[in-house]
């Protein structure tokens, strides 16, 4: 089961990569879609080359691409130093009702009606397409700095 989801990361991570060569080489106009046409140029090489590289890449350094901490939207920070500051205030004297105004959906949920674990996926999908754009651009900058890190 390990070697069916190690061997589906490095086919998904390929499939990443090829996505964004072609992007890049799009960009660079040596694709064109209209007249569908190639050109060939020796720094194609190089972007095959790291494309290849950025599965084992991808799954040798898993935590580079994915983000561990979850994404917690502004309002939902707010809503967390807000109760850390009642929190902060509280003197221990008796509860009573008189004078405390009270928010009626504080005591239904304690989160913010917002899209934070949407938020989170759509965080973490433009994050491994970044890094991987940057990777088949600079991947001796990338193994450079594992060597770095390593030492």
């Amino acid at each position: 089961m390990k070697k069916l989801i190690l061997s589906l990361k490095i086919v998904s991570s390929f499939l990443l990569g090829a996505l964004c060569t072609v992007g890049i080489l799009l960009y660079l106009r040596d694709i064109t879609i209209d007249p569908l046409k190639y050109t060939f140029k020796i720094y194609h090489v190089y972007f095959c080359i790291t494309m290849l590289l950025l599965p084992i890449f991808r799954v040798t350094h898993e935590k580079w691409f994915n983000s561990s901490e979850e994404y917690v939207s502004p309002r939902g920070k707010a809503l967390q130093q807000h109760h850390a500051d009642i929190a902060n205030q509280y003197k221990g004297g008796r509860w009573s009702t008189k004078g405390v105004r009270v928010n009626p959906y504080e005591y239904t949920t304690p989160y913010t009606l917002s899209y934070d674990s949407s938020l989170d996926w759509i965080y973490t999908v433009v994050k491994k397409i970044c890094l991987s754009l940057l990777f088949i651009l600079a991947a001796p900058l990338f193994y450079l700095a594992e060597m770095f890190l390593k030492s």
